[in-house]
This record gives C-alpha cells, sequence and structure tokens, in this order.
C-alpha cells in the first residue's frame, strides 16, 4: 500500500524473537503512517524478569531487525532502543504521537497512556494491528515457530509434509538429499550435549545409548544397509522392551503414519522411540521439519560418520528449499 504518513513520530516495541510475519506486520503498519519510528526492544534482562526466555539474545534479536530496516531501505526512518521496562522513551519523548500494538500487547499501551496522563503529557493514539494467522489458520507465535508447528513465514510444517507424503522422491532430490545436511561430530563431542536429542538410524541411536546417552527421540528400523541387523530395542540397548510408535514407511518415501507419529513425539519430547516397518531412511525430513527448537539431530551417512544438524528457522528453511516446498522459505 501506498504511505500515508499520518503522524511524525510513533513507537512500537516487542520482544521480536525468531522475527516472524506477525512482528513484520506491526512494523509495515508503524512505517505506512509516520515519517519516523521508534522500536524498542526488550533486553535479556527485562525479558528473564517477567518471565520470558527468548531462544535469542538481545544482540541477536537486534541484529535481525537491523537487517529488516536496512532490506526494506527504513533504516534513516528509524531508530532502535532498548527497553529495561515497558515505558522505553515514551515518558520522555513528547514528539511521540502514537504507538502501534497488536491485542495481546494492547494493554501495555493503555498502562503507558496511563502512565503519561499522570505527568501531564498528552496520550498516545493506540492503533491495533489485527492479528496475523498461519497457514494452518491459527495465530502466528514465536511460541509455535519453537514447538516446531510453522515456519516465521507462518507455513504449516506438517501441511507442507503431507503434501510430499507416500510419493517416492525424485532422483534430484535424493541425490541431494545424499550429501550432508550438517556437519560431521566427534563421538568425543556427544557427552557434552545439553539440548534435546533426535537419533534417526539404528547405528547412530545405538552408538549414543552405547554412550549412556539417552535420545529424546530415536527413530530405527532394525536394518543396517538395508540388512536386518538388530531383532530388538534390547539389542540396539534400549532397556524398554517395546516402542512408543510402530509405523510402516515405504523405502524412498515418507509415509503419512510416520510424520503423525512424530509430531506426536515431539508433543511429549522425553524419550520416545518410533520403530519403522520398512525404512526410516527419509525420516530425518519430518525429524528436522517438525522438531522443536532448540534441538539437535544426529543421522550416519554410510562411510563417512556421524552428521550433526542443529535445529534452528534456517536449517528448516534450507531443507524447504531443498525439497521445493517454498512456502516456508
Amino acid at each position: 500500500p501506498k504511505p500515508v504518513l499520518m503522524y511524525k513520530h510513533i513507537a512500537l516495541g516487542g520482544t521480536f524473537d525468531l522475527l516472524h510475519i506477525g512482528h513484520i506486520a506491526l512494523l509495515k503498519k508503524a512505517f505506512l503512517i509516520s515519517k519516523f519510528v521508534s522500536i524498542g526492544i526488550t533486553t535479556d534482562k527485562f525479558c528473564q524478569g517477567s518471565g520470558k526466555f527468548p531462544y535469542e539474545n538481545q544482540t541477536r534479536r537486534r541484529g535481525n531487525l537491523i537487517s529488516y530496516l536496512a532490506k526494506n531501505n527504513l533504516t534513516k526512518r528509524s531508530k532502535i532502543i532498548w527497553l529495561h521496562d515497558i515505558y522505553g522513551t515514551t515518558l520522555k519523548d513528547e514528539t511521540i504521537e502514537a504507538i502501534v500494538v497488536s491485542k495481546n500487547s494492547r494493554r501495555g499501551a493503555e498502562i503507558i497512556n496511563i502512565a503519561r496522563a499522570a505527568i501531564k503529557l498528552k496520550k498516545l493514539k493506540i492503533i491495533e494491528v489485527p492479528i496475523i494467522r498461519a497457514s494452518d489458520g491459527k495465530i502466528i507465535t514465536t511460541g509455535r515457530i519453537r514447538k516446531g508447528q510453522i515456519s516465521p513465514n507462518g507455513a504449516n510444517y506438517q501441511k507442507l509434509l503431507i503434501k510430499i507424503a507416500d510419493v517416492r522422491f525424485s532422483q534430484k532430490i535424493r541425490q541431494k538429499l545424499k550429501i550432508p545436511f550438517g556437519k560431521f561430530a566427534k563421538s568425543s563431542s556427544l557427552k557434552k550435549l545439553q539440548l534435546p536429542t533426535i537419533t534417526v538410524g539404528d547405528i547412530t541411536t545405538a552408538k549414543f545409548l552405547k554412550l549412556k546417552i539417552a535420545p529424546s527421540l530415536a527413530i530405527v528400523d532394525f536394518l543396517v544397509n538395508r540388512k536386518r541387523a538388530f531383532k530388538n530395542l534390547q539389542e540396539l540397548g534400549f532397556i524398554q522392551p517395546n516402542p512408543d510408535y510402530l509405523v510402516k514407511n515405504t523405502p524412498g518415501q515418507i509415509s503419512t503414519e510416520l510424520i503423525s507419529a512424530i509430531k506426536k513425539a515431539f508433543e511429549n519430547f522425553q524419550k520416545q522411540v518410533i520403530l519403522v516397518n520398512g525404512e526410516e531412511d527419509l525420516a530425518f525430513i519430518p525429524a528436522l521439519l517438525l522438531a522443536p527448537i532448540p534441538s539437535v539431530i544426529f543421522y550416519g551417512q554410510p562411510r563417512k560418520g556421524l552428521v550433526r544438524v542443529d535445529v534452528a528457522p534456517d536449517t528448516k528453511s534450507k531443507l524447504c528449499s531443498l525439497l521445493n516446498l517454498t512456502r516456508a522459505v
């Protein structure tokens, strides 16, 4: 839309953790109606005092915002300030005329106006931006992104996976998937892990169990190089006799059944085991897209070693691009 500059100076604020289209809607509205915008970013200390623990620290969150402003030629029309409380500069800067909010942050703006009235400052005009919804119709939030439900652009990962489920992958994509998706990891580094861990493959899982590291989620099929190598979970090193989920999955495909099991396992992300009847050769794909942030996935690369992939928005986006699932990119 063409800018309608109704104001000279307005403000908005937030955590801006995992910058997403909900945040961008606020920014777009602000720059659409004002010549200059003050953008407040909550400090890590303020977040912790409020019971919030962002995935990204304040420096990273500020950096993402700076990149967005530069990309859209908005740097000269804005300034970024640290929020040590909800007020920022709104009780000192008399040039601020309005404040842009979402429905969830409106109460904070009302509190600011009460404080402004108490010191004889004019109340700010409160401009509420409509709630932004993801492709599944639910509200887009940083929390949903961290849970592995949606991308920062609002694409629902399960819906994207269903589009490629139960269909054999093309030779071109299968060749791309043979390239290690992450960095090779040394066994000596595994004991230092402090993140929830997902293992895909029997040898990989057995290696972790031998080191007395129980994966938060293990996906196995009792096969090694497509040959039966294990009879039961105990041979792999598990104490439990039965898997939490038993699913079918045709080699070279991702079954709807496997996608559903992985999604359910992440809802109760504590030492779950999925046993695949067929092959788990492509289980890494739904595991990465549906995994919570932060977590880490390990899988084996034949004759090369153990591959580590850190679960983050950029690794999910990279995989979506490889699979031509462009909505999540």
